[in-house]
């Protein structure tokens, strides 16, 4: 049962919070997309994307994950700035058991609005305007991901906890 976990979901739903849990859980290594992204380019995420724009962004993070295959034993808390393209959805695919953690609206909004990426929520935005983004993603997430969870509904540990039930019940399928 290594086969790898990928968390997908809008920024500030806690891919990188439950990603650590299930990595200490599980005995497996924990990878931050944003932060690989970040090291790789020695720029922060927003700075990424003034300097060099979408598709590097893009370009940038399609490498990171292309790195990852091949390797199990992996908790990949993947990147959820800016929508998912086909190819990131089929490499997260290809990577192993996609996770779609959801949130409110509002809980995406109070939680990224005081965040220096917020080039990626535009400066009067509001959770209505989180909510359409996040209504725009949903097809592209669900049409990846084999279980989500609405992360809203439950503590870290608990999200956690029914994500390593499912896991463990698919392995075991």
């Amino acid at each position: 049962m290594a086969e790898n976990i990928v968390l997908v979901g809008m920024m500030g739903v806690g891919k990188t919070a439950v990603g650590r849990l299930l990595a200490e859980e599980l005995d497996f290594d924990f990878v931050d997309l944003d932060s690989e992204l970040e090291r790789v380019c020695g720029l922060k995420l927003p700075q990424i994307y003034s300097k060099y724009g979408a598709i590097r962004f893009y370009s940038e993070d399609k490498l990171l994950l292309r790195k990852q295959l091949g390797k199990s034993g992996l908790v990949l808390a993947a990147d959820g700035a800016l929508p998912p393209d086909e190819q990131q959805l089929e490499l997260w695919r290809q990577l192993g058991c996609v996770i779609w953690l959801k949130a409110d609206p509002d809980t995406i909004f109070r939680r990224v609005r005081r965040k220096n990426n917020r080039i990626f929520l535009p400066r009067q935005a509001d959770a209505e305007s989180v909510r359409q983004m996040a209504e725009a993603r949903a097809a592209l997430y669900a049409a990846a991901a084999e279980y989500s969870i609405d992360v809203d509904k439950w503590a870290l540990e608990e999200v956690a906890s029914k994500i390593l039930g499912f896991y463990h019940n698919k392995a075991q399928s």
